[in-house]
């Protein structure tokens, strides 16, 4: 169609008019041409149809006629090899001859061109002669198997009365019956080598028999075998015989098959010439037919075509009128999603499509902005739905405009209970209560309209539920503000939660320093009285005094190890505990502790509960909980002891079992607002000089050290619950008896010992006990000075080396140092910090020696015992 409005365009036929009327008259022309291209046609195809039908279909039909018969020859041929019946072979000689003869007539039929292509005679003459013999041969064939019949049944007979006689012919002539086998064999050998190979054997066997005399044992045996074998017409004879008849007659077969198949071949041949001459002639044919067809049908289809051309222009022309018809009132609705068609054209429809399309481009962009309208409008709200924190606005007086589903939960509100145009008061009421606001900057983001209200850029709600909830508040454009919330309930913990480990790794540091210093001044103090006491026993008022000093320093030294409990730093001796065992030993002291008007009560527990703590820590502990307990209840009460296990505590990841040991009491309780403060080190409610603020905080260290956990619950007015959470072990498999404690033997006399201590007070300290012992001792302030000396004078019985010299070096490399320079050296190291501190000191050894401060003179002999 594109095409026929191009060639219309060249001839300069613009209009729609001028485009009809050249159609109208292309038709006609097409049609004259139609109607002369059919009669030309019609006449060649008669000619050559009627040169077809006088020569080559009757030539096809007698050679075809001709291909069966000899069909018919080449397939009874073969078959009289097979028969042994003379009056079938009469009947199939007779067919034969009736073949040749229906060939020789039909061969003279054929033109000249066909015999001399077929060679009819010639093939046909080879047959006959062929034949001929074949039917001399046949009838030889049939008396030589006669014969050998008869040989066959005298074989047989003679096989029968071996076989009834099988026994006596085995024993007398074996070999008579090995001749019988081969004759046999011969008689149906099935070629030359076969019969030549049995005839061979049985020649052999018969030397043999003559030689054993079977034939004088077996004469009527021998002579029968004998007269098959050797005689006139024996049976390798006529075995030979039939099987060179039985080649020829193979032979003559296999001619008469050949002269059969030629004559086919040439007949098939010639036949394939005529159906070719037939294709020439019928190609021919075709081509005028298909000559005159294309070109029927070459006018036909341009007719057609021109004729479709014309009806789908005018639809085309009409349809286009229609289209913008349609579109032109989709744009009066509003509808600009289609083009105006056809605005290239240079026709009339042409120039009302560029009119149409001025109008729709107008139509377009306002709906385009419409559309990019619409479209930011839902994603804004969109985003604004799927935010995870809390959106609100408000206008200038106050009043709810919109709200986030998030704003709605982080209230804890339903859904039902806001509403657009709620005001300010009334949505504050609506969230439940008690809820407190604090304002976190002083910054004003808008006020509502009179002044009266002012609202701050940040602020924080407390709610009931323990949340808090911080708002960010901006001013908008014509005025109101949008308020933006989130949840800080999450944050807020985990900053507490950072800001107490900050605090107590701070303090661990801490306290392992002032524990640290503090025992050094322990070790002079106690040693100092340790050596005092002895010589005061002629004045009780001095002894008094130095007890009295001496208990103060223990009990100090008893507040370093809360101290170090607190910061984990203490060292620990664990063991397997039975609890219950534990708490009804403890259940005197405990009654003791606290007092007359408390009644202590020890819950009853039927299972083993068994931990793996430091026993000495956990009495302590215990105890410690128990006297806070009895402080709570000046006026009396119960203090409850009980223990379970639990399984797969939730405070404890990765543990499968706990043990909960329980201190309950019927007292005060602990406000709520100091729960969180009880554990802190130095914290006590009680009045000044009554409590040191370390009895939970120690508690509380040593029971994270021992890989647990602890809770506290407690209710004003009915008491608090202090719950110690231990990783609960099986039951030990046999249990360590109780070693008492042996008291050292005193050191050999004559023993050095070469103390290193940079601190001088508990140097001299430590050289007094040592002299109390009766030791020869020397000190030192550094590691190097102490290498020196013992490169001076040679190894000692002990080196005693404090482990921070300060500037003077490390004991744990001061040891390492003494190792390599001198093996056999014995070296103990001393600190007021726990071993557990100094173990990853790179230079430390699992049999290092190890000495707490402060010690006294039991410890230093038992090192030199």
């Amino acid at each position: 169609m594109k095409r026929l409005t191009r060639f219309f365009s060249l001839l300069g036929l613009v209009s729609v008019r001028s485009r009809l009327i050249a159609t109208f008259l292309l038709l006609f022309s097409i049609t004259l041409g139609v109607m002369a291209v059919g009669v030309l046609g019609l006449r060649a195809n008669q000619k050559a149809l009627d040169e077809y039908e006088a020569y080559v279909v009757p030539e096809i039909a007698r050679v075809l006629e001709l291909s069966e018969k000899v069909a018919q020859l080449a397939a009874v041929a073969p078959g009289m090899t097979l028969t042994e019946n003379s009056t079938l072979l009469h009947d199939d000689t007779a067919l034969l001859k009736g073949l040749l003869g229906d060939i020789r007539r039909l061969s003279l039929d054929l033109t000249d061109k066909g015999g001399q292509r077929l060679a009819i005679s010639e093939e046909l003459d080879g047959i006959d002669n062929d034949l001929t013999r074949f039917l001399v041969l046949s009838g030889k064939q049939r008396q030589l198997r006669a014969e050998m019949g008869d040989l066959g049944n005298a074989a047989e007979q003679i096989g029968a009365g071996i076989y009834r006689r099988r026994a006596e012919i085995a024993q007398t002539a074996p070999t008579l019956l090995n001749v019988w086998v081969n004759t046999t064999l011969g008689l149906q050998a099935g070629d030359r080598a076969a019969l030549g190979m049995a005839e061979g054997d049985n020649e052999a066997l018969w030397l043999q028999v003559t030689a054993r005399g079977e034939q004088l044992r077996q004469p009527q045996l021998a002579a029968a075998l004998r007269q098959l074998d050797e005689g006139p017409r024996n049976v390798f004879d006529l075995r030979r015989e039939f099987l060179s008849t039985e080649d020829q007659i193979s032979y003559l077969v296999a001619l008469m098959r050949s002269h059969a198949e030629h004559l086919s071949s040439n007949a098939a041949h010639y036949v394939d010439e005529l159906r070719s001459v037939a294709r020439q002639r019928r190609e021919a044919m075709r081509q005028v037919a298909i000559s005159s067809q294309y070109g029927l049908w070459v006018l036909a289809m341009a007719g057609v075509a021109l004729a479709l051309a014309g009806i789908i222009y005018v639809g085309r022309v009409l349809r286009k009128i229609q289209a913008m018809t349609r579109i032109m009132a989709r744009l009066a609705s509003g509808d600009t999603s289609q083009r105006i068609p056809s605005t290239d054209r240079p026709d009339e429809i042409g120039e009302l499509a560029r009119a149409f399309e001025v109008f729709r481009s107008n139509l377009l962009e306002k709906h385009q902005l419409a559309q990019w309208l619409e479209a930011q409008r839902r994603q804004q709200e969109t985003v604004f739905n799927s935010m995870n924190d809390g959106v609100s606005v408000h206008d200038a007086q106050g009043c709810l405009v919109a709200w986030n589903p998030t704003f709605v939960k982080l209230l804890g509100l339903p859904d039902s209970a806001l509403c657009v145009g709620m005001c300010l008061a009334e949505l504050r009421r609506a969230v439940p209560a008690p809820a407190r606001w604090r304002a976190v900057s002083r910054q004003t983001a808008t006020r509502i309209a009179g002044g009266a209200t002012r609202i701050a850029s940040s602020a924080e709600l407390h709610l009931a539920d323990q949340r808090i909830l911080e708002f960010h508040c901006q001013r908008l454009p014509g005025g109101g503000w949008v308020a933006v919330s989130r949840d800080l309930t999450s944050r807020r913990a985990v900053e507490a939660e950072l800001r107490q480990a900050q605090k107590m790794d701070v303090l661990g540091q801490l306290t392992g320093g002032v524990a640290h210093d503090f025992n050094n001044f322990l070790v002079a103090i106690l040693g100092n009285l340790e050596l005092l006491q002895p010589r005061l026993v002629d004045s009780p008022e001095l002894q008094v005094m130095a007890e009295r000093a001496r208990r103060a320093a223990e009990r100090a030294s008893r507040l370093t190890r809360r101290l170090l409990a607190f910061a984990r730093r203490q060292p620990l001796q664990a063991e397997d505990i039975s609890v219950p065992e534990m708490l009804a030993e403890m259940l005197d002291l405990v009654e003791y502790a606290a007092g007359t008007n408390i009644e202590v009560v020890l819950a009853p527990c039927c299972e083993p509960l068994w931990v793996h703590v430091d026993r000495g820590q956990l009495e302590n502990a215990i105890l410690n909980l128990s006297l806070n307990s009895a402080a709570a209840m000046p006026a009396g009460g119960r203090l409850t002891l009980a223990a379970e296990w639990v399984e797969a505590p939730p405070c404890l990841p990765g543990v499968e079992r706990a043990v909960v040991l329980s201190v309950s009491d019927t007292g005060t309780g602990i406000p709520p607002m100091l729960l969180d403060k009880v554990m802190e080190p130095f914290f006590t409610t009680k009045a000044p000089g009554e409590g040191s603020g370390l009895g939970l905080s120690s508690v509380y260290g040593f029971v994270r050290q021992s890989g647990g956990d602890m809770q506290i619950h407690s209710t004003l007015g009915q008491g608090t619950r202090v719950e110690l959470w231990l990783p609960a072990v099986s039951l030990p498999a046999v249990l360590s008896p109780v070693r008492p404690k042996l008291q050292a033997p005193p050191p050999p006399p004559g023993a050095r010992v070469l103390v290193v201590e940079d601190d001088p007070e508990v140097r001299d300290t430590t050289l007094s006990q040592l002299a109390a012992l009766g030791v020869a001792a020397q000190a030192v302030d550094s590691s190097t000075a102490a290498l020196e000396w013992l490169s001076a004078y040679g190894p000692v019985a002990l080196v005693l080396s404090d482990i921070s010299l300060g500037a003077g070096g490390n004991g744990i490399a001061l040891a390492a140092q003494v190792r390599r320079s001198w093996p056999g050296q014995r070296v103990v190291l001393t600190s007021g910090l726990p071993q557990e501190v100094h173990q990853s000191h790179p230079d430390w050894r699992q049999d290092q020696l190890f000495l707490a401060k402060p010690f006294d003179l039991a410890a230093l002999a038992g090192l030199l015992s």
